[in-house]
């Protein structure tokens, strides 16, 4: 659920969306990510705003990673203003197409995260944010998560975009989860249910029911099977480096294994039977770049994800 915030006065220019985690853009001062709206450096006028809601919001005050980094020694120095990490998506008229770029970053490579987004001038100015995404992003753990962005990230976020609007939800129903997605970012990373949460989405993208008469239609089966299908027509591939001397399938029966385990309430150790997967935290990475991937290639070839959905 978002929250609303009318706004003071004094605030003037653009309306704006704060985007928490670039550090810089690289190759050119600003891009254009949407009709209308341009992702960019914020300005002089806006950095204020901004600073004024995060010190509000944040959980732990006394270090601004927007403004100040962790130099070696790890002693906390102020970074030069040329430096500084404010980033917005600034546009005029109605926030529609940020709320639709929210989620479309959410499938993207890397992911950005809109913080939150203010809309109006003067007395009119309003403040929209997810409070549970807006925790987790503020959350000191992944302070450290900022990324670069050039050209050929903002044309992917510009197609994915684009495949989205045109989707038909009649042949898989991309945008329902892209909608579940999104929700999922309020979820501490740690938590189990985020790990239940993304694997709930991949099974719905791939698998039927199953006959209890066919043991070659059960969902561990049907999950090896299908993401070794899809991971040999996406674009990047899906990265295993992380689970090394491990073939595919045997990740993905483990991967299943820890999902039946968290499902019944159980505690996993990855020493033992788990231990090819390491940790909870690489466990969710592949399996969010899996969703992920398989998303955008239903948005590039959707009849072809339903047949192999239903087969």
């Amino acid at each position: 659920m978002s929250h609303f915030e009318p706004q003071p006065s004094g605030l003037m220019g653009d309306n704006f969306a704060f985007v928490t985690n670039i550090s810089r853009l690289r190759g050119a001062a600003s891009f254009s990510i949407a009709e209308n709206h341009q992702l960019r450096r914020a300005t002089a006028e806006e950095i204020p705003a901004i600073r004024e809601t995060l010190q509000r919001l944040q959980t732990m005050p006394g270090f601004n990673p927007w403004e100040q980094r962790v130099a070696e020694g790890g002693l906390i120095e102020r970074m030069p203003e040329a430096d500084w990490r404010y980033h917005v998506i600034s546009f005029r008229g109605p926030n529609h197409t940020i709320v639709e770029l929210d989620q479309v970053f959410s499938l993207a490579q890397p992911e950005l995260q809109i913080g939150f987004t203010f809309v109006g001038t003067g007395t009119g100015r309003a403040l929209y944010w997810t409070p549970g995404r807006l925790f987790q992003q503020l959350d000191p753990f992944r302070w450290s998560d900022f990324v670069e962005v050039a050209a050929p990230d903002i044309e992917n976020v510009a197609a994915i975009h684009s495949r989205l609007r045109q989707h038909d939800e009649n042949l898989v129903g991309v945008k329902r989860l892209v909608g579940q997605i999104h929700h999922l970012g309020g979820v501490p990373a740690n938590s189990s249910l985020q790990f239940l949460g993304y694997f709930g989405i991949l099974e719905a993208l791939l698998t039927h029911h199953p006959k209890p008469s066919d043991p070659y239609e059960s969902i561990t089966r049907q999950v090896k099977t299908k993401m070794a299908l899809v991971n040999h027509r996406c674009q990047p591939r899906i990265d295993y480096s992380p689970f090394p001397g491990a073939p595919p399938e045997a990740i993905w029966k483990k991967m299943y294994a820890y999902r039946s385990i968290l499902a019944h309430g159980g505690s996993a150790s990855f020493d033992g039977e788990l231990q090819t997967l390491g940790d909870h935290r690489k466990a969710l990475n592949l399996l969010k770049q899996s969703v992920k991937a398989v998303i955008r290639q239903a948005l590039i070839e959707p009849q072809l994800l339903a047949d192999l959905r239903d087969c």
